[in-house]
């Protein structure tokens, strides 16, 4: 199971990156992902590690093929910054910078960090885990998880863990795909409440303390705050050893509705079908 296939056109996208707002469109996940992946092939150096990636989306990309242009625009001896256009044809969709760090070492003294054991799994609801596969959770869950995401539509902070589906079918995912892919998630655990899923978001920034260890990934809802319909959001990122990032995004209300999670995965639509968000105001 894979979000793309590289085609002559560029890069296709399946089934699994089909958006939850439209059938006609690109999730948000496999287009970090995407531009994650672009970013890294053409831009990594050896001795750097990203430390911050952001996404800026134009429009929502319609579910067809996507390129990609890159280009380095600082290299110095400790900082990195490449950035990145994704394109349909004529019309840019998106764009990504990636910032590199070189490592040094860690200053002395102690620093406050939160605490979050509501991350932590069984061995056996790890084993019970499908790959790819989601286990979802809430506060306001009776048992905490489970990999049936409308038993999570509540008022409650959420999370989850994810065996993410690879890019591309021919080759594992990086840690820093692994780590894009899962950090454009945050809007969905801070903008979902009781009425379903009322935001969407148009950018998302992913800080990196370190690339994510194992291809197991969390995510926690940490903070959410809305006026006017504009919504700001962050939430923590986790593997198997702790926290290694936040994530952070930047949402409109999505003026067709809410999105209904507690309908299932099969049966989600926007309330007007004919609406198409559009971040971009030229046509």
């Amino acid at each position: 199971m894979a979000y793309f296939a590289l085609g002559d056109g560029g890069f296709d996208p399946l089934p699994f990156s089909q958006s939850q707002w439209s059938p006609d469109a690109i999730n948000g996940s496999a287009l970090a992902g995407l531009t994650a992946y672009a970013l890294e092939s053409d831009c990594g150096a050896p001795g750097f590690r990203v430390a911050r990636f952001t996404m800026d989306i134009f429009r929502q990309p319609a579910f067809a093929s996507l390129q990609t242009e890159t280009a380095v625009v600082r290299e110095g001896r400790s900082v990195r910054i490449a950035d990145v256009l994704v394109r349909q044809g004529a019309r840019t969709v998106a764009r990504a910078s990636m910032v590199s760090i070189r490592p040094t070492q860690e200053p002395n003294g102690s620093r406050w960090h939160p605490d979050s054991p509501s991350m932590s799994l069984s061995d056996t609801q790890l084993a019970a885990l499908s790959k790819p596969g989601i286990l979802w959770g809430s506060d306001g869950h009776a048992d905490g998880w489970s990999e049936s995401m409308p038993q999570h539509q509540n008022a409650s902070r959420k999370r989850l863990w994810f065996h993410q589906p690879q890019l591309f079918a021919e080759s594992e995912n990086s840690p820093f795909v692994r780590a894009a892919m899962a950090g454009e998630l945050a809007n969905t655990l801070t903008s979902w409440g009781d009425g379903g899923i009322g935001f969407i978001n148009h950018d998302v920034t992913i800080l990196l303390a370190r690339p994510p260890i194992g291809t197991l990934v969390g995510i926690e809802a940490d903070n959410h705050a809305s006026d006017d319909g504009i919504a700001a959001g962050a939430a923590s990122m986790w593997d198997s050893q702790g926290r290694f990032g936040i994530s952070v995004v930047s949402s409109v209300a999505h003026m067709a509705g809410s999105l209904d999670a507690a309908s299932g995965p099969a049966e989600w639509s926007e309330t007007d079908p004919s609406y198409a968000p559009n971040f971009d105001t030229a046509q």
